[in-house]
């Protein structure tokens, strides 16, 4: 079983599970973790790095998503989303999320995340470079974890 530094996660995002997200085994549905991994994806880009505050600001595709399903997650459940930048290329770069379950004030991992996003030109539809003050603003985030 793989342990996980919690500390090295400075961006948290709560969420509820909800009955939509139940499948006919009781428990919430893979298809519905892609939905929690972009809210995170989403909350950090914005609260952490205060981008992406209107769609047109958007200029990141997901490129892969590789999820490993740890346990399951049932109805009534309060989740965390921890996400931290885990790489930074020249075009792309990889958030790394653990989604946990809170139960009597412990924290489970229900699954572990690995999302590589391409920064691409909206009008050529090409990849282009991180900006600079993007990738100073993930090292500045990232650097002063509590």
């Amino acid at each position: 079983m793989t342990a996980y530094n919690f500390d090295e996660f400075r961006h948290k995002l709560k969420l509820n599970t909800r009955f939509m997200d139940i499948d006919a085994f009781g428990h919430v549905n893979n298809a519905r973790y892609l939905n929690f991994l972009e809210e995170a994806r989403i909350s950090y880009s914005q609260q952490a790095l205060g981008l992406f505050k209107s769609v047109d600001d958007f200029n990141v595709l997901v490129a892969r998503i590789e999820i490993d399903f740890k346990k399951p997650i049932i109805f009534g459940d309060k989740i965390s989303i921890l996400t931290r930048v885990l790489k930074i290329g020249t075009k792309s770069f990889t958030f790394e999320s653990l989604i946990t379950v809170e139960k009597d004030d412990q924290n489970t991992v229900a699954a572990r995340a690995l999302q590589t996003l391409v920064t691409v030109d909206r009008s050529s539809g090409k990849s282009t470079p991180i900006e600079a003050s993007i990738i100073s603003a993930i090292d500045e985030y990232e650097k002063n974890q509590a």
